[in-house]
């Protein structure tokens, strides 16, 4: 299985150190599961204006192209990188901070996933209080995120 990290490199996380929260996010799950052995492959995904898929394993540096964020975050971008069928979880890392046509669209494409295939990370103090759900954590309760998660069975 992968697990994808979808990182919001959007303009409004380059306020409030949210590029390096992102970073410690990333870093410390690729941490947690090059040290425990876990097998899932890890694709990290810059999500803006454009969604891409980046070159980088787990045992590299955060790319630091990814620390500059601007534009805004389109929906339609990263659900046409994912699809409608993801070979594997997606966790989300983001302030949350989308027009209400972006939302939607999320919305509608999570309602065709399997049940608890995304989970969202909330990055920054001052992350939208509107995100809110079973599948929201805090960037601080990111273990408890990813443990049952991640070995629950893919669908």
């Amino acid at each position: 299985m992968t697990l994808f990290l979808v990182c919001d490199t959007s303009g409004s996380m380059s306020e409030g150190a949210k590029p390096f929260i992102t970073r410690t996010v990333v870093t410390t799950i690729a941490q947690w599961m090059h040290l425990a052995g876990r097998k899932e492959q890890i694709r990290l995904c810059a999500w803006g204006t454009e969604a891409v898929f980046n070159d980088w394993t787990v045992t590299e540096d955060y790319p630091e192209h990814m620390l500059v964020c601007r534009g805004t975050s389109s929906a339609i971008a990263l659900t046409r990188l994912l699809g409608d069928s993801p070979d594997g979880k997606i966790l989300l890392l983001t302030d949350g901070f989308w027009s209400s046509t972006e939302a939607r669209h999320l919305k509608q494409w999570r309602a065709r996933l399997p049940d608890d295939w995304v989970r969202i990370i909330k990055i920054g103090a001052d992350a939208n209080p509107q995100l809110k759900g079973l599948d929201v954590f805090l960037a601080e309760d990111l273990f408890a995120a990813l443990d049952e998660w991640l070995a629950a069975p893919s669908a």
